[in-house]
Order: structure tokens, then sequence, then C-alpha cells
């Protein structure tokens, strides 16, 4: 299934051929939030999901929905995202991808700029974001094409996925289902060149620019994915990454054009779009998921849960036992040395232990996990590693539509991303060390970004990543860092900030870290605590805490032990000289991290620049 993939003009053509097939192939699946009679998931085969996008399609036509025109979904992910998408795609739509976690005032820039005029809105969380919208000027910033202005935003429908309250404009999906005949006459004349969708990168510095990836681009990816065998016929995926998240809509693409069954997690709260993680975990074990794709602070919460596992009494010893001697003899033969014969027994006697601990974070089904989304500390991998856990690093852009390199079976170097997909993806690294990319899965620009399109484009077709990296002789590619975050200290160093960063995170007692030394004589950080990792540590130590965590003075040189311990392993201008704590964890909801979790570093310095500029003061005084 699928391989007939180049074959097809645009997604729609794919899509149908596949359902038209293999109809009674299941499609998807859904965790229910409230299992009944042994009923545990809901099963949609291709039959019925043909079916639900043709009457989506019906209706986006009977409200004058045409070529060209673009539609927002803005919802968790779940089955009715994907559905709508490919309708929008059926009546020559334009899909703009919005993270459900956005404010209302992000989401108005993303609608203005893209010119929606039809959103899919996931429940009343969603709507009364868009209500907001339509009752006050949104305040729009200023691009490098265009001046900062006021907007009213408006829209021709609203669709819900949940039943919202009564309105003209509002109509609920399920309404739609039952009353609406499905039409499968898709757009004839769409071609691998025609627009499919916009997503708006993260934004770290400025507003998000739109990326525009066309139905080729998307097609072309589904099949270098296969060409590098990441799947396999019986494989299916568990996916809970946001779909507004390319890589998701890859791993959504995947199973809708080839025919691999995606499971989606239960509908913890039909009322508002907030992750319950207590479900999502519960359903990544219990959905019989082979491969989860997962961002690299996933894994890292993984990993402290496990470790916060050990502080505890009883069975924490034991899971101690089992991570401290998987991880001594995974660092032994990881530089050829032979494990004592106690380690080797004592390795082979808590096997099921480990059997255990991963079906119950994982599955019993599981083989393993992709990771993607931002680079993945060599640490964390070799954590899983030691556990037996398969972890896959790849890597790709909104831009890039979106993967270009993965390891995979056979083809995996731990602090690599793996060797490209395909032979059609074709990588160069530039003079100063940037990574560039050329082949057809290259998105063809920015909406309404003109220089910025002409920036990151060169004449020749190379898409210029932004990041810096490295080729081996084996064609691995390894990611160093952003060309835009490299720290060049008063003295002329380059310092990548990312690895430091990582080592800083891998102490149980630190939830995020920041370098900060640009211009300056010396690097500092901004530390955020986890809570629960600080108590247990000092119940472990017969330690009575009082007051606030940042203000106590042991839990400031524990964290100053593990600085320096980290600077023992660096080169000294590389060594942070001081830190500060911060009040609060970096979050989505505190603007501090974006919604695929990266690190906004310049509003993390704004923040706290009062207090980091005290850092150096002192060393001028």
């Amino acid at each position: 299934m699928g391989y007939r993939i180049d074959t097809f003009s645009n997604i729609p053509q794919a899509f149908f051929d596949i359902a038209e097939e293999h109809p009674d192939l299941v499609a998807y699946s859904q965790a229910l939030a409230t299992p009944s009679a042994g009923r545990s998931r809901r099963i949609t085969t291709f039959r019925e999901a043909k079916e639900r996008v043709g009457k989506i399609h019906a209706y986006l036509k009977s409200v004058g929905f045409k070529k060209g025109d673009k539609a927002a979904i803005i919802s968790s992910t779940r089955p009715e995202w994907v559905e709508a998408d490919f309708a929008i795609l059926c009546a020559g739509g334009v899909t703009v991808s919005v993270y459900q976690s956005l404010t209302a005032h992000d989401i108005g820039y993303i609608l203005y700029d893209s010119g929606v005029q039809v959103v899919f809105a996931e429940n009343e969380e969603q709507l009364e974001k868009l209500h907001k919208l339509m009752r006050e000027p949104c305040a729009m910033p200023a691009t490098e094409d265009r001046g900062a202005c006021s907007a009213q935003i408006g829209f021709k429908r609203i669709i819900t996925f949940e039943e919202c309250a009564a309105e003209p404009q509002v109509t609920a999906l399920d309404e739609i289902l039952a009353s609406v005949a499905p039409d499968y006459n898709y757009v004839s004349d769409l071609t691998r060149h025609d627009l499919a969708s916009l997503v708006y990168t993260s934004g770290t510095t400025g507003p998000a620019k739109g990326v525009m990836q066309t139905h080729g681009n998307h097609l072309s990816n589904v099949r270098q994915a296969r060409d590098a065998e990441i799947f396999g016929e019986k494989t299916s995926i568990f996916l809970l990454l946001p779909l507004a998240h390319s890589f998701a809509k890859l791993m959504s693409l995947i199973g809708f054009l080839w025919g691999v069954e995606i499971k989606y997690p239960a509908i913890a709260n039909r009322q508002s779009s907030k992750p319950d993680p207590v479900q999502l975990a519960r359903d990544m074990r219990e959905c019989g998921a082979v491969a989860i794709p997962l961002v690299p602070r996933l894994l890292e919460k993984i990993r402290e849960n496990l470790l916060k596992r050990c502080e505890q009494g009883g069975l924490g010893k034991i899971i101690c036992l089992m991570l401290s001697n998987a991880v001594t003899i995974y660092e032994k033969r990881k530089v050829g040395q032979v494990p004592t014969l106690f380690q080797r027994a004592l390795f082979q006697l808590l096997q099921p232990l480990r059997r255990k601990a991963r079906r119950a974070i994982f599955g019993a089904q599981f083989e393993y996990a992709i990771i993607g989304g931002a680079k993945l500390p060599v640490s964390i991998a070799e954590f899983f590693g030691a556990l037996e856990v398969t972890v896959f690093e790849g890597y790709g852009l909104t831009e890039t539509s979106v993967a270009t390199n993965v390891n995979r079976l056979g083809k995996h170097k731990v602090g690599t991303v793996g060797p490209v997909l395909s032979p059609d993806i074709e990588v160069l690294i530039a003079a100063d060390g940037e990574v560039l990319f050329r082949g057809p899965n290259v998105a063809i620009g920015y909406i309404n970004r003109s220089i910025a399109t002409r920036e990151a484009w060169d004449s020749e077709g190379w898409f210029h990543t932004g990041d810096l990296g490295a080729l081996d002789a084996d064609g691995y590619l390894s990611i160093i860092g952003r060309k835009k975050e490299l720290i060049v200290t008063s003295n002329g160093k380059k310092i990548a900030p990312d690895h430091i960063e990582a080592l800083l995170r891998a102490s149980p007692l630190i939830s995020q870290a920041m370098l900060w030394g640009e211009a300056r004589q010396y690097l500092v950080a901004v530390l955020t605590l986890r809570e629960d990792g600080i108590r247990a540590w000092a119940a472990g130590q017969g330690i009575v805490l009082e007051g606030s965590l940042e203000e106590d003075l042991q839990v400031r040189a524990a964290l100053q032990e593990h600085v320096d311990s980290v600077n023992r392993d660096l080169a000294s201008y590389e060594s942070v000289k001081k830190f500060i704590i911060a009040l609060e964890d970096f979050t989505i909801d505190n603007s501090l991290l974006t919604p695929t979790l990266k690190m906004r570093r310049k509003e993390v310095f704004k923040r706290y620049s009062a207090r980091i500029e005290g850092l150096y003061e002192v060393a001028r005084s």
C-alpha cells in the first residue's frame, strides 16, 4: 500500500485510492475516555473515514468554500482534525494549522496573515477565543513586508468538533455527519504544485512565519519515509503530538495515505483542549502501538519520573538497582570494556523488570520511539538505550515538509539524526557550518514574507535551515546547534548552548536551563527547579526545607555542586560561572516555551534581564 504515491497528482486522489482499494482496512482507532463492556477504543475503517471526509467536503462546498480558500483547524490531536484536513483539500482549499494552546491574540495574527474564511474549532475553549477576536480589534505586529496594524477578524463559518452553544454562524460536526450526503468529487485539477497547507513556525523570535507546503511536498515526504523503511505493513503509530506540528502531520499522512494504523488518545475533556497527562500516559501504555513519535522533552519527563521512583522505598530501591546496573553495563560496552561476571548476571536477572518497565510506559507491542522536533541530548538517548528502549532520532523542519533524516534499524548512530530518508533529499554543509537541503519535499517559501523567503531559499533551490551541523563519512548528520543561538563571548569564543543546557538538565533537581553570555566574559545560566525532585532529594538527605525553594541555601548548594560537576567536563570558556534560580518553570502558558516546547531565549532573558545583568555587575565591582 502507498506504493503508487508518486503517481498521484494530489493528496485527495491518493486518499480515495487507498480507501477504494482497501475499504475494510483500519484507518485509525481512538481510545475511549470511559471504556465499557471490554471496549477500550473506537475503530474506523477506510470506508467509514472516506464517508466522513466526503460529508465534511460536501458541507464546505455548500457554504461557498472553493479552491484556494483557507480553512484553519484549532484543535488537539484527534481523528476529526485529519478528516477536516482532507475535506479542505478535497475542496481545493488550504489547511492552516493552529496550535490549540495559543492565545486568542496569537491565533488572530495567524488567521489574519493567512486570510482564513472557515475555522474548525475543537470546543468551547477554542470557540471563546474566536468570539474574542470577532468582538475586539486585534493588533497585528509588523513584518518585513507589512507594517503594524489593527484588524477585525471575521469568518464565513465555524465548525466545532464538540457540541457548543447554538449560534447562527456555528455548526457542530455531528450535525454535518448526520444530515449531509457525502461528496467524493474532489477538485480534479489539483496538481502537486498547488498549495495544500500553511504551517506557522513557532516563532522563538518575532512573529511566526507561515510555511507554504504543497501537495507534492507532502506526497514526496510520505514516499521518502517509505523509502527509509521506517514502518512496515503491520506497524501502528500512537499519535499524541499536536497535529499543528509538522512532525505529527507527517505521521497522520503516513496513516491515511499508506495504510499504517494511527492510534489516537481519548478526549479527556470535551470543553477544553488542555491535555490530561495521566490519561495520555494510560492511552500510550494501553493502545498497543508499535511506534511512538515523541519530542525530546517528553522523553526527559519519562526519565525524570523513573528517577523519581528511585527515591521511594520498597520497589523504588529495586528500580534504582535496575537503572544503575543497566547504565553501568551500557557505559562499559560503549567504551569496549567487558562488564564483570556479577554485573552481567545481575543484568540478566533484572531483565524481566526492564521489560516490565518498558511495557508500563510504552505498552506491550512497543518496538521503538521516533524523536523529532528538537535535538535529543545524548545522555537521554543513552539512558533509554541502557534500558533497551530503541530510540531513533530524526531531523526535519516545517520548511522541509518535514522529515529529512532519521536513524533506523541497521542505520543507527547515537548522537546523530541519521542519514537522509531517500536519495532525492540532498544535504549540504555550507562553509560556515550551516545545514542546507534541497529536494521535492522542501516547501516553496513563506506566505506574505518575500524578504524572509529570499533569505532562506537561495537561487539554486537550497533551503538554509539556520542549524549548524556536520556529516560523517557514512552520511550521518549531527546537529550542533542553531546558527543564531551561538553565544559569542567577549573573548571571541563561539559556544553552542544546547549541549551544555542538556547536561545541566540531567540533574533531577533541574527542570530547565538557559545559558547566557553574548559579548560577556563568561557564561551564566537561568535554572528552573523540579519541585518533586528537590523534595525527594531533601527527604533522602534528611534535610528539612523551609520557605521558598528558590531561596533555600541547601538547594542552592546542591545546584552549585551539579553545576561544578558539569563544568569539570567542559572547556574553561564553556563553563558556567554563575546562575540564578527562576521563580517559575518555562511553560507554554507563560510564553517561555513555544507550542513545540522550544525555549524562547529572548523572552527568558527579557523576563530575567535585571538578575542576569546582576551576575556580571558583581564581577565589575
